[in-house]
């Protein structure tokens, strides 16, 4: 059985203004795997091996493996062996975008997300004990502070953020560490994104919902990731329409509807340009392939 980070938090994490903070290992409940979805989360392998992955891939976790999870991806750690363990810090998106040091971090992380992976990195013995001290200071102490609470939260956040990014600096050693306008225009394009691909289709809501003209935004995306606007909108529509006709009985017109296109007709050329195939054809392919296994 698959269960939500979120569960997992409410029964074993330490809650501490926005975050929280949550030891999770093979004794921790029997599950198969956690979802990790909506929000911004940490997570360092202390031990053991899983697997991690999204409809994008699949991703080995080992000891020293530390993975960036942001909103805008949804993804499941599955395969555990007996030891493993992991901690995970999470941030409140809220609070994250308030926070003046999560910029430089989204700027290590953005061509994975930009690309369709997720940012997940091998990190050297040293800088993995170190990291796995400043995870353990959220928690329960952070809650006997009285006077100074909110306000040492917030630097501690800050702090791990800027040790995370100094600390994919060293891996990303082709990546600019100064906070580039483009990374936070993608980044809130992202936002916008995961939040209206269902509704909006064109490159002219986005460009006008963050106040800049298409042909920058069109710029800013292709220099990111190196792929267009377009492409990342239909990689979203394409994606959802796939995960409807493997996980659903939902008929072809309500998924149709649901992604926002005008009738079931361009929804399917739409579905057949991007796959190869026809979404009919996708889900009896998928039947004849589950029955078997």
């Amino acid at each position: 059985m698959d269960i939500s980070v979120y569960e997992v938090m409410k029964s074993g994490g330490v809650m501490a203004g926005n975050t929280c903070c949550c030891d999770f290992d093979r004794n921790s409940g029997d599950y198969s795997g956690i979802i990790f979805e909506k929000g911004f989360f940490f997570l360092l392998v202390i031990n053991g091996t899983a697997k991690l992955s999204d409809i994008y891939g699949n991703y080995d976790l080992h000891r020293g493996k530390l993975v960036v999870l942001t909103p805008s991806t949804t993804s499941s750690i599955e395969d555990f062996d007996a030891d493993f363990s992991l901690k995970i810090v999470y941030i409140v998106p809220s609070y994250f975008d308030s926070l003046p040091d999560g910029q430089p971090l989204y700027n290590q992380v953005a061509r994975y997300l930009g690309n369709y992976r997720l940012p997940v990195f091998d990190i050297e013995s040293e800088r993995f004990s170190y990291l796995k001290q400043t995870m353990s200071l959220f928690g329960d102490g952070l809650n006997v502070l009285n006077v100074y609470h909110d306000g040492i939260i917030r630097n501690l956040c800050n702090f791990f953020l800027l040790q995370i990014a100094d600390t994919l600096c060293t891996e990303n050693n082709d990546t600019t560490v100064y906070v580039k306008r483009e990374n936070e225009i993608f980044r809130n394009f992202k936002k916008l994104l995961v939040e209206n691909y269902r509704k909006h289709h064109s490159i002219g809501f986005y460009a006008d919902s963050l106040n800049i003209t298409t042909t920058y935004l069109s710029r800013v995306v292709k220099s990111v990731t190196g792929s267009t606007v377009c492409f990342h909108i239909s990689k979203m529509l394409c994606s959802d329409a796939r995960r409807m006709l493997e996980c659903t009985d939902m008929d072809i017109k309500e998924i149709s509807d649901m992604l926002g296109f005008s009738d079931q007709s361009v929804f399917g050329k739409f579905f057949m340009r991007k796959t190869g195939v026809s979404p009919l054809k996708f889900r009896m392919k998928n039947d004849l392939q589950r029955r078997d296994k």
